[in-house]
């Protein structure tokens, strides 16, 4: 009987083994258990590529920051819903049904598209002279008069639907910071920024009421604009919808902004 209790014990030890070397991998300490990621392209990932044929139309890369966090946290239910394009509206449509009590971080980019800043992008790329105080004058006027009230209402549905989150709100980066591009002109690029900067300030503005986290990604992006010997933005160019937005590599330090801010 005594080889048969041996072989019992070694089928028992290589189960254990067996059930270790096929267990999921443990969650980081102090990784949440569920997150979602809400908000548009700056948070799809649109300018990283390659984008992730489910998606559709959101061009949701793997690529981006939100991926990268859940990958490198052990993060074993992701929530990916970010849509290029994306509204305030289009958040509460389409993108809030992601959350739960049992969310525990929800990380997000939003504004940009309810102040149409690609108007602002295009008129001062390839506008008629004149058009790019115009479309940045425009869009500042909404940033003052619907964007608090829109962020506000996006805002309060994503605490309520996830009570127990910690919320983080990231902001846009400058798109050139030291202007040196052809195109657009250096006068444009810099209106393109100051447009930026107002739009910044009522997305923090408005995530600090709501007492969410908000990071701000100008800092960290600094010296790395569409421009620069080291660009993490994607210059003007052939794919129309890439331009503008960070490469891999501002994925990449959004995704350091991120890990440092929470």
């Amino acid at each position: 009987m005594r080889p048969t209790f041996r072989a019992a014990r070694l089928a028992a030890a290589l189960a254990a083994v067996s059930s270790l070397l096929w267990s999921p991998p443990p969650a980081a300490a102090g990784a949440p258990t569920a997150y979602a990621a809400l908000g548009d392209s700056y948070t799809s990932g649109v300018g990283a590529g390659p984008y992730d044929p489910a998606g559709g139309l959101c061009l949701r890369s793997p690529r981006a920051h939100a991926p990268l966090w859940a990958a490198a946290h052990g993060v074993r239910d992701f929530r990916f819903t970010a849509c290029a394009g994306a509204t305030s509206d289009d958040v509460l449509r389409e993108q809030v049904g992601a959350l739960d009590p049992g969310v525990r971080l929800v990380t997000l980019t939003l504004g940009g598209n309810d102040v149409g800043y690609s108007r602002v992008m295009l008129a001062c790329s390839v506008g008629r002279p004149g058009t790019c105080d115009g479309e940045a004058d425009r869009a500042e006027a909404e940033m003052d008069r619907s964007l608090p009230h829109r962020l506000d209402a996006a805002y309060h549905t994503i605490a309520q639907r996830a009570p127990h989150a910690r919320v983080v709100v990231l902001g846009y980066p400058y798109l050139f910071g030291a202007p040196s591009c052809l195109v657009p002109s250096p006068p444009n690029a810099r209106r393109m920024d100051a447009a930026l900067d107002h739009l910044d300030a009522v997305v923090a503005d408005r995530a600090r009421a709501a007492r969410f986290t908000y990071l701000d990604a100008r800092r960290t992006f600094a010296g790395h604009g569409a421009c620069s010997g080291a660009p993490w933005i994607n210059p003007a160019g052939p794919l129309f919808w890439e331009s503008y937005h960070p490469n891999a590599e501002g994925q990449r330090g959004y995704f350091r902004l991120l890990s440092r801010g929470i």
